[in-house]
């Protein structure tokens, strides 16, 4: 009867630690203040919060073909490219669930600018959009971007802007010239320039294919995992604005630590300004290359 009793409190006791750990476990999971650094009893100093996010934007961009062979050099090896390419810089308003406030406490923290090189690659016999180059103007831009698997880096970027009152600069409309560039440390990413001609009512964006990015996050220590993942980032909603496309014109560059100069434009087919909204809550695993805790055999 004795030994029964203990047994009984046994069961007792492991049920209640198992439920306190899935408890804490759920808390820790679901807790808003610990989704990015710095993590802190109410969560208003990180970085990032979390998804959903919303954006507003404003883009320039340019519809290229890379040749093959200097496509290839910028994309992992288990990628594969024709070369076909799409360029941009564009205007960002975003913000996230949590704090739609930022809009008026601190508008800088809801605004950067973004520029791009894009590529429409095949992986595992599927098209994706995938960005080998990306730059932002601000930490937490580039944060939430590496979150999600894109591989962004600090730089200056500016482009066109409108407002309805300037003459000649109020909207868009055909002959209406607009540029932009991207400038890190000592070099020019690129440079680019588009010249509307008429509205459109699509992107040559339709027939990449889904995003396409890649997740890295190295173990530096012994028992720590080694995360190597490729993901789909899924857009929740989306709603374009006016599409105007034309002629455009981009150079390239690229410095010491951007190897943007690999690249070689054989062609630039066309040129688009068009708004875009978006909001964003997951990202979808394709595929994963690492994930595993690694011995480090350091002397």
């Amino acid at each position: 009867m004795f030994l029964s009793e203990i047994g009984k409190h046994e069961t007792s006791l492991m049920e209640c630690l198992f439920t306190r750990l899935e408890v804490e476990v759920t808390m820790t999971k679901n807790n808003n203040s610990n989704f990015t650094l710095p993590p802190t009893n109410n969560g208003k100093s990180q970085i990032v919060f979390q998804p959903p996010w919303y954006y507003g934007v404003t883009y320039i961009g340019a519809h290229v073909k890379f040749t093959k062979e200097s496509a290839e050099k910028v994309i992992p090896r288990f990628l594969s490219t024709d070369g076909e390419g799409w360029v941009y810089i564009a205007e960002f308003i975003s913000t996230s669930e949590d704090n739609w406030d930022y809009m008026y406490q601190d508008p800088d923290l809801v605004q950067y600018m973004e520029g791009a090189i894009g590529l429409k690659v095949n992986f595992e016999g599927k098209n994706y959009l995938y960005f080998p180059f990306m730059w932002v103007d601000k930490d937490w831009a580039l944060v939430r971007g590496w979150l999600d698997g894109y591989p962004k880096k600090i730089a200056k970027i500016a482009m066109t802007k409108l407002h309805h009152l300037l003459p000649k600069y109020n909207k868009p409309e055909r002959g209406l010239k607009m540029g932009g560039y991207a400038v890190r440390g000592g070099g020019v990413m690129f440079r680019m320039q588009v010249e509307l001609e008429e509205r459109t009512d699509s992107l040559p964006l339709k027939n990449f294919g889904p995003f396409l990015n890649i997740r890295r996050f190295p173990s530096r220590g012994e028992g720590e995992v080694d995360l190597y993942e490729i993901v789909s980032r899924v857009r929740d909603e989306t709603k374009y604005g006016e599409i105007w496309k034309g002629k455009a014109n981009v150079e390239l560059g690229g410095y010491v630590n951007d190897e943007v100069n690999l690249l070689e434009i054989e062609r630039t087919i066309g040129g688009y300004h068009y708004t875009l909204y978006f909001k964003v809550t997951t990202t979808q695993l394709i595929s994963k290359k690492i994930e595993e805790a690694i011995s480090l055999n350091l002397k």
